[in-house]
């Protein structure tokens, strides 16, 4: 039985410095502030220290105001095959979360002169624990966003701010604020019509930002550095909300700058001493801003093999999974010796029917000590879905080892990729159906009731089920009736995809493709007609490719 290897996928950016026509030996050079998300955050710059001790240096400012931070970060050159993971140094902050500087470095052998272009990889993570990098249907939060918008399917509350009136559904605010949720149990509406809640101390555009983040987990603008939206955060306890704008509000202090030039040169101790030296020659390149450019459908997959030093390493008898399927297995070729060591091994890395999930392998790099990163060469099989990914080591392997694995994938099917988002928004309207909190639809199978729904989740997300909810009259309890054939299990998981927009179980499962073209679930259909289509491999071809490659 072949054994099951996990990983985790990651947000990674990248930003190419392409330095050109450098004649002479600066002693920095340096780059313009780049620009992420509308805002200037990164610059990258190179310091000739004492002349034969070039470094090359990333600096990251005011991230934590777009609710983020930098987890990683690798570098190399355009032209090498490998990639190396910077140093972050310590810069001093008050509290864990929220870092308003952060600065990574690596030492290079030489300076720069002429022509080069830097490669840097940054990964990027969400600023407080409770936001997460997930794979959803980026349906889900649109449509229900649309909803409170255009005050449809069942909008039953208005929060009234100055002169504007925004609509909402109970069900929605009830699952992401206690608060709200006791107000609504206790306080009935004093005359007919929408439950009224009355905001008036803050700007009509921060109730709409947080009621944007209610509906769908993520900040409708990337500034989050606003004292009115923490405040709202606060009074309605959104703990997410809460830390991210608390994060975001702290800025730059004297003692970070401090931290910062004495962790860069810790000989700098006397500033006087420094303003008598001679000015440093510094170049800047480009002479302009640049912007590094967020591809939503590109993520980056992370996982690591561990194996002992044995026959068993040298065939392809550990699957590693993704999004529920066994898609890649690694293995070693190369000569075993007594002493249960592996001569400069080969690195294999096979995969196979990616496409049927709905995304590309791009690229694969490995490490063995997670600080060097080297490229694998791809090799296709044009006849068949399979890809095979190869590396020599410079090294003997002996006893235990692992390798980590970094596979860039993009995603090729509408509206379902990767974000950084709200944890808690992916639980929370699910576990309120699951509680029966505020719910307002029976959901059967055949004769046997499973669960309780909210009409406005079940209606946006489905035409058929909205046209079958609309039918009924305002006083009975509407039900929606499965066929006695589905497996609980399964509707479990489709209605839980309708709420999150996550799969929780393999996409190839052939009664959710069912329920999802029955019901109009759009994108689980693109991801379910991908995952269950069948093209036949032809097994000359599949088995020619393996043997060629062992």
């Amino acid at each position: 039985m072949p054994a099951n290897i996990m990983g985790n996928s990651v947000m990674m950016v990248s930003y190419e410095w392409v330095l050109e026509n450098i004649e002479k030996d600066p002693d920095t050079i340096t780059s313009q502030m780049i620009l992420f998300r509308g805002e200037k955050i990164f610059r990258v710059c190179i310091k000739n220290q004492n002349k034969n001790q070039p470094i090359v240096l990333l600096l990251v400012v005011n991230l934590n105001t777009l609710g983020l931070k930098v987890k990683e970060v690798r570098y190399g050159k355009q032209d090498s095959e490998t990639r190396q993971k910077m140093r972050e140094k310590e810069v001093w902050n008050k509290v864990k979360n929220g870092k308003s500087l952060q600065f990574f470095t690596a030492d290079l052998t030489e300076m720069v002169v002429g022509k080069c272009t830097f490669v840097f990889s940054i990964w990027v993570e969400g600023s407080v624990s409770s936001c997460s990098y997930q794979l959803s249907d980026r349906l889900v939060k649109h449509q229900l966003w649309n909803a409170s918008l255009k005050s449809q399917y069942w909008a039953n509350v208005e929060i009234v701010c100055q002169d504007k009136t925004f609509a909402a559904h109970k069900a929605i605010l009830a699952a992401r604020s206690q608060v709200l949720a006791e107000e609504f149990a206790s306080q009935q509406p004093e005359r007919d019509g929408p439950h009224q809640i009355h905001i008036e101390d803050v700007d009509p555009a921060i109730v709409e930002e947080f009621l944007y983040f209610l509906y769908t987990g993520e900040s409708k603008t990337p500034f989050l550095a606003k004292e009115q939206l923490l405040k709202l955060a606060e009074r309605y306890q959104l703990t997410t909300l809460v830390n991210l704008c608390r994060s975001a509000l702290r800025k730059i202090d004297a003692q970070q700058i401090m931290s910062c030039i004495a962790s860069l040169n810790p000989e700098a101790t006397a500033l006087h001493s420094e303003c008598s030296k001679s000015s440093p020659c510094v170049l800047a390149w480009p002479d302009k801003e640049t912007e590094i450019f967020y591809d939503p459908n590109a993520s980056t997959f992370q996982c690591c093999w561990e194996f002992g030093i044995n026959s068993t390493a040298l065939s392809p008898n550990v699957v590693i999974e993704y999004q529920y399927s066994k898609l890649f297995s690694p293995y070693l070729t190369g000569k075993m010796l007594y002493t249960n060591s592996i001569e400069k091994p080969w690195i294999h890395l096979i995969c196979m029917d990616h496409g049927n999930l709905g995304f590309e392998v791009n690229e694969v790099l490995y490490s063995t000590d997670f600080r060097k990163w080297i490229k694998m060469k791809p090799k296709k099989e044009d006849k068949v879905e399979l890809f095979l990914f190869m590396a020599q080591t410079v090294d003997s392997f002996y006893e235990r080892q692992n390798i980590s694995f970094c596979i860039k994938l993009r995603n090729t099917i509408e509206n379902y990729h990767y974000e950084i988002m709200d944890t808690l928004w992916i639980t929370e309207l699910w576990q309120a159906a699951v509680e029966r909190h505020f719910t307002d639809v029976d959901v059967f199978i055949g004769n046997d009731k499973v669960m309780e729904a909210h009409k406005v989740v079940l209606a946006t997300r489905s035409p058929v089920m909205n046209t079958l909810l609309s039918k009924t009259s305002g006083t009975e309890k509407p039900n929606v009736t499965f066929d006695s054939s589905i497996d609980p299990t399964v509707l479990e998981h489709f209605l839980r995809f309708i709420y999150t927009g996550c799969l929780g179980i393999s996409a190839t499962n052939e009664q959710l493709l069912k329920l999802s073209k029955m019901y109009q679930v759009e994108t689980l259909s693109k991801v379910g007609e991908l995952a269950v289509r069948q093209s036949p491999a032809d097994v000359d071809h599949v088995t020619d490719f393996l043997v060629a490659n062992f």
